[in-house]
């Protein structure tokens, strides 16, 4: 029984350990991105530190069905992967309509670097699954470590 519950806990601590990591990484780059097509159009590019936080942070949530089901069967698998592509998609399109008006007057000269990183964020948006998945599976297959109180006793 004691069995079973470290191998739960250590199954959901890879699985928000991979959510986190992943918010972190894709979120920043996300960011990134979102930053580049500001710039492509002429815009504003400062970056708040709260809003580079919250990016990071619903990113990391947003990747919860992905890392949840990297275990399952595949075709569980791949529909949590595609939940999480979904989903981040939906809220960053969303958020991008803020930029659609300065990208439909942007000039010519513009639209290749628009066009490109409006590309890559959404290469960005459908690994973000498979990433986050790739982290759980990763974090799952460290050595569990030894707890304090047994390594203590075994050098009595």
């Amino acid at each position: 029984m004691m069995h079973d519950r470290g191998r739960l806990g250590r199954t959901i601590l890879a699985t928000l350990a991979a959510a986190a990591l992943s918010g972190l990484v894709i979120g920043a780059l996300a960011r990134l991105l979102m930053r580049g097509v500001k710039l492509a159009v002429g815009g504003p590019t400062d970056l708040s530190p709260a809003g580079t936080a919250i990016i990071i942070v619903a990113f990391g949530v947003l990747a919860l069905p992905a890392a949840a089901t990297a275990t399952a069967r595949p075709a569980i698998m791949h529909v949590g992967r595609w939940v999480t592509a979904l989903v981040t998609g939906l809220q960053a399109a969303r958020t991008g309509l803020g930029d659609a008006q300065a990208i439909l007057l942007a000039e010519d000269g513009q639209l290749t670097p628009i066009s490109m990183l409006i590309v890559a964020f959404a290469a960005v948006v459908v690994a973000h699954g498979r990433f986050a998945q790739h982290l759980t599976l990763r974090f799952r297959r460290l050595p569990a470590g030894e707890s304090a109180p047994a390594a203590v006793v075994g050098s009595l």
